[in-house]
């Protein structure tokens, strides 16, 4: 239950921005067609462009790109432009960490294009490698990708985001679940075992020390499935 309520907080977090798309949506004053595409030339030449108010720019940016996202929500669910408009805002304002979780997560799901989120994560990442927040919500978007789940890739980001200080406290059991998950027994019992032995929370302990259990049984009886749980096919990453 408790895996669920932090898979559902991610799910939130990424979700969120949908309320900010809704209101730019409805109180900004909406480009024609043609007027859109002149809003968002590359990024780099943008960033020259602004004089050194790149942080007005960025402002503005997301402002337009929120827009831009409730926009063809409601109209067309054609999202052609949008990685390039998120690559822009992140670009201009490449330590807003929301522009890269909302971002991907639009991409990934209206945008119907995993490889562009991923692109865009992973940027995220490079701009700020000590972000656990952005570490975790990566290895979500492995772990609930549409058509089939990425555990070892979930792994690695949920283990990374374990080890960075504004890390969301699940993730080290995050990362074990996913490990244990892709049959990676070996490395999910030693992340089970630091959770059994650092967690304050007496439940968490106690379901790590079962979990503990489960692994050894399978590796005594050389039957990784033992240890594995039922993981369903995600089929979309948010829920209205």
């Amino acid at each position: 239950m408790r895996t669920f309520r932090a898979l559902a907080l991610a799910l939130v977090l990424a979700a969120g921005a949908g309320s900010v798309a809704s209101g730019a949506y409805h109180r900004l004053p909406r480009p024609q067609a043609l007027e859109e595409l002149s809003y968002y030339p590359s990024g780099r030449h943008l960033q020259l462009a602004t004089l050194g108010h790149s942080e007005t720019a960025a402002d503005l940016a997301w402002l337009r790109a929120v827009q831009y996202y409730g926009e063809h929500r409601r109209t067309d669910n054609r999202f052609v432009r949008m990685e390039h408009i998120f690559d822009i805002l992140t670009t201009l304002a490449p330590t807003f960490e929301p522009a890269y979780v909302f971002g991907a997560f639009a991409l990934a799901q209206e945008g119907v294009d995993f490889r562009a989120a991923e692109r865009l994560m992973l940027k995220g990442i490079e701009a700020n490698p000590r972000s656990g927040t952005l570490a975790f919500e990566l290895g979500f978007l492995y772990y609930v990708r549409p058509g089939g789940r990425d555990l070892t890739q979930a792994a690695e980001f949920f283990e990374q985001a374990s080890h960075q200080r504004d890390g969301p406290p699940s993730s080290a059991r995050f990362a074990a679940y996913a490990r244990q998950n892709a049959g990676n027994l070996g490395v999910a019992y030693e992340l089970w075992a630091d959770v059994a032995r650092t967690s304050p929370n007496h439940f968490l302990r106690e379901v790590a020390l079962h979990e503990m259990e489960r692994i050894r049984l399978a590796i005594d009886r050389h039957r990784a499935e033992l240890a594995m749980h039922h993981l369903g096919t995600p089929r979309v990453l948010l829920h209205e």
